[in-house]
């Protein structure tokens, strides 16, 4: 399986690439006046990533543009998703920003009409086990008896952004928001399911609102995502925390969370991993890979076809993890494992 880090990319992208979701976000942590002033009804996606190639495990970013008081404006989400806070991240973003904006000099016709510049916002969601503590502002980071010189003031670059450290934020605080039951649950699955501490004492909480997201329109792929990540993030502790939270969950609930939750995806994995170790074979890793991949096909798509079982059931090994991999952001079961049949020999 893949580095946990590309799950956390993959979950934040998932979510908040969807323009409501990302403008709920907004919304709650962008300072009062700049959300007064913007339209979020021109809020649109951009293309195109300016994260480091070295940083792509550890950074994940989206790019959104807005009219702001009329006038156009970009906001930047860069997600952290490292096991601490980038001290250097002042720097990063003035190098990402400069890179937005030489794109966008790129794709005008011509100076004039590139300019004004539009004015970029930075924004970065964060989740550690220690939180953020390090310098919010580029200045920040020079000999702060030199920035207060005011000869030398002037020529110092400055950047700021805005942080949204997500890593001790409380459940009241996260409520409060009133982001929608997938961002607010998506922060919730991003802050809490590596402690399995923090976990079972939020999971009960949050319950309710995974089963109401589970009656929602869609709600039944969106709650899949989450469930997805727990499962390839989360340790076994937490997998019996989340099994212990549906039985013990009021009957409506429970009903509802066992649609996903009953065999709880992990469980299988993890049975597979030790199956492979034990046997000493890769028959047996591959067998509960298989095992692994049709429940997710399952609780994604519903019951599979027969077709559909033989094709994993003769699959290989190196076929099962990239069938694996594309469950996230598949729509059919087709665009999965195809359409074909397995040959029989």
């Amino acid at each position: 399986m893949s580095d946990p880090k590309h799950h956390h990319d993959a979950l934040f992208k998932k979510t908040f690439s969807v323009v409501k979701h990302a403008a709920a976000e907004f919304r709650a942590v962008l300072p009062t006046a700049l959300v007064a002033r913007a339209d979020f009804s021109t809020l649109e996606l951009c293309s195109g990533s300016y994260v480091d190639e070295a940083l792509v495990g550890s950074q994940s970013d989206l790019l959104f543009s807005v009219q702001v008081s009329s006038k156009p404006a970009l906001l930047y989400v860069l997600f952290e998703h490292q096991s601490s806070a980038d001290k250097l991240m002042p720097l990063r973003l003035l190098r990402y920003v400069l890179r937005i904006l030489e794109r966008h000099l790129e794709q005008a016709p011509s100076v004039e009409q590139a300019l004004p510049l539009p004015v970029v916002v930075p924004l970065v969601l964060h989740h550690s086990s220690a939180g953020w503590s390090v310098a919010r502002r580029l200045e920040d980071l020079f000999d702060p008896e030199l920035v207060a010189e005011p000869a030398l003031a002037a020529v110092i670059p400055r950047l700021g952004f805005v942080l949204d450290d997500i890593s001790h934020l409380s459940d009241d605080a996260l409520e409060t928001r009133a982001l929608g039951l997938v961002p607010a649950l998506t922060l919730w699955a991003l802050r809490d399911v590596r402690n399995p501490k923090h976990f079972e004492r939020s999971i009960q909480r949050w319950a309710s609102a995974m089963a109401e997201l589970l009656a929602a329109p869609n709600g039944r792929e969106a709650l899949w995502t989450i469930f997805r990540y727990i499962s390839l993030v989360a340790d076994d502790t937490v997998a019996a925390t989340l099994s212990d939270a549906v039985q013990a969950a009021q009957p409506q609930v429970k009903e509802a969370l066992m649609t996903l939750a009953e065999k709880w995806m992990a469980e299988g994995e993890a049975r597979g991993a030790a199956k492979g170790k034990a046997e000493g074979k890769a028959e047996g890793k591959a067998e509960g890979k298989a095992e692994v991949l049709r429940k997710l096909l399952s609780l994604k798509f519903g019951e599979l076809p027969q077709s559909a079982q033989l094709r994993i059931t003769h699959a290989a090994e190196v076929e099962l993890d990239r069938w694996t991999e594309r469950v996230l952001s598949a729509e059919t079961l087709e665009a999965v494992i195809g359409a074909s049949s397995p040959d029989p020999r």
